[in-house]
């Protein structure tokens, strides 16, 4: 093979490969995606009594209004954030073992958030890892209930108030 054909066929490789990339960026672009996302923030309340033993696991249901915050053209609605906080009470949330955010369906309970391994940090909050759950059809009404288990770690002694914030991300059709 000669040099001279050796570099008509690197040029053909090269132009081929910008035609390629040229036509994947060309339809990367002319797709248009009619759907839009957006985080809506919610809160709810619940409040663990002291005296509770480290030998079950405990359920605090809350209710959680959508003050008409939903979209109605939603495609989905899955927990983006999720953080549990004492807002007073006990110091910290070191008397917890493993937490869980658990939605309430027509069809039972879904879990929405999970934390297994709740560390000894003294911190007065917890964060919660989302699970995957379109909560599409739990949020179409004006309001739905969510329910805190916990799994202790020690007793509880002082009757403390938990304050729930989670967002969910909804993506609506345009």
């Amino acid at each position: 093979m000669n040099r001279s054909n050796y570099k008509l066929k690197l040029k053909l490789k090269n132009i081929s490969l910008y035609f390629f990339l040229g036509l994947c960026i060309f339809i990367t672009l002319s797709c248009k995606d009619n759907r839009d996302r957006q985080e809506i923030p919610f809160v709810a309340y619940v409040e663990i009594p002291a005296g509770l033993n480290n030998f079950y696991t405990y359920h605090f249901p809350a209710k959680v209004a959508t003050n008409g915050l939903v979209p109605q053209n939603t495609i989905e609605a899955v927990p983006a954030r999720m953080r549990a906080s004492l807002e007073f009470g006990e110091p910290s949330f070191d008397f917890a073992r493993r937490a869980f955010l658990d939605v309430f369906t027509s069809s039972g309970t879904a879990e929405m958030g999970y934390n297994n391994n709740i560390l000894l940090t003294g911190q007065n909050g917890v964060d919660l890892y989302p699970s995957v759950f379109n909560m599409k059809n739990v949020i179409n009404s004006d309001s739905f209930q969510v329910k805190l288990k916990l799994d202790l770690r020690t007793p509880t002694t002082l009757t403390s108030r938990v304050r729930i914030d989670f967002t969910l991300q909804i993506t609506t059709e345009s």
